[in-house]
């Protein structure tokens, strides 16, 4: 049977879809811009690109009939979350669906200060509340995060935040990708939610040296009011919404909640995950 993939063009949507069609698996992309996609894929054998309405409850139940697996990788909150409620909310009522792999984040919980980690935290409720067979992967804060610092580093070689303590074990995406890929399509890790990490938790200055080691230049943190913060995101053309995200998980991070490690990735994939030096290294234009 095929899997259907949502949120196919997104950074680990898209690993998803090259890992399965490497395996040879018959890929559906549901997707909402099919030229934007076959742009991005080409229009290799096993892929269906499928213009999909994915608001629409009768289009989404159409796309997904006959589908074995979905795995879902979309945004928790506003309409994309929405779409992963009507994902759900579908395969629930598909007799052929035998795993939903959804991408949530780290920490996903009710309790947290982080808007995305409750927004995931309240998908995973309406998942459990229809049964529907399900599994998450949880990767920490993605070292792509830290490419949002290169225009700032370039210019001054400081980078502005509100986190200057609280460690994060920063996690590469293809090591999400990998992971998740290994979870959607084996069923002894369907029914879980896997905990995804880095090697080693490092502090916003902590990276920081990172990268004055990697650069041969210092680069320092430089610590910002929560009023200055969302100006700067604001001005720099981050959406509102978007910019009320990053401060709380500002906030998460400086509570200590993701400072810790697991060793779930070793366990899925039989490696360590990659390090933040080594991404810095293969990023370095970004940050000269």
């Amino acid at each position: 049977m095929t899997v259907a993939v949502i949120g196919a063009t997104g950074h680990v949507g898209s690993e998803i879809v090259r890992g399965l069609l490497k395996r040879g698996e018959a890929v559906d992309a549901l997707v909402r811009d099919a030229n934007g996609a076959r742009r991005m894929f080409g229009e290799p054998d096993g892929l269906k690109i499928r213009s999909t309405q994915l608001d629409d409850p009768s289009d989404v139940t159409e796309a997904l009939k006959g589908i074995r697996t979905i795995f879902i990788a979309m945004g928790s909150v506003g309409i994309q979350g929405v779409l992963q409620r009507i994902a759900i909310s579908v395969a629930s009522t598909i007799s052929s669906i035998e795993q939903v792999t959804r991408l949530s984040v780290l920490n996903a919980s009710a309790n947290s200060l982080g808007i995305n980690q409750r927004a995931h935290d309240s998908i995973d409720r309406l998942a459990s509340a229809l049964a529907v067979p399900y599994s998450t992967i949880r990767p920490a804060i993605f070292q792509l995060s830290l490419l949002a610092a290169g225009h700032q580093v370039r210019a001054s070689r400081t980078w502005t935040g509100l986190a200057d303590s609280g460690r994060v074990a920063l996690i590469d995406h293809r090591d999400v990708a990998e992971a998740g890929l290994r979870v959607l399509t084996e069923p002894a890790l369907w029914g879980q939610h896997h905990d995804l990490t880095g090697p080693v938790p490092v502090s916003w200055p902590e990276a920081l040296e990172l990268l004055s080691a990697e650069l041969g230049e210092t680069v320092t943190f430089r610590t910002a009011t929560v009023p200055e913060f969302l100006a700067r995101l604001i001005n720099a053309g981050i959406p509102a919404g978007e910019a009320e995200l990053l401060i709380a998980r500002e906030w998460a991070v400086l509570a200590g909640e993701n400072d810790y490690t697991t060793d779930s990735f070793q366990q899925i994939t039989g490696r360590s995950p990659r390090r933040l030096e080594d991404f810095l290294h293969e990023h370095r234009a970004e940050f000269a």
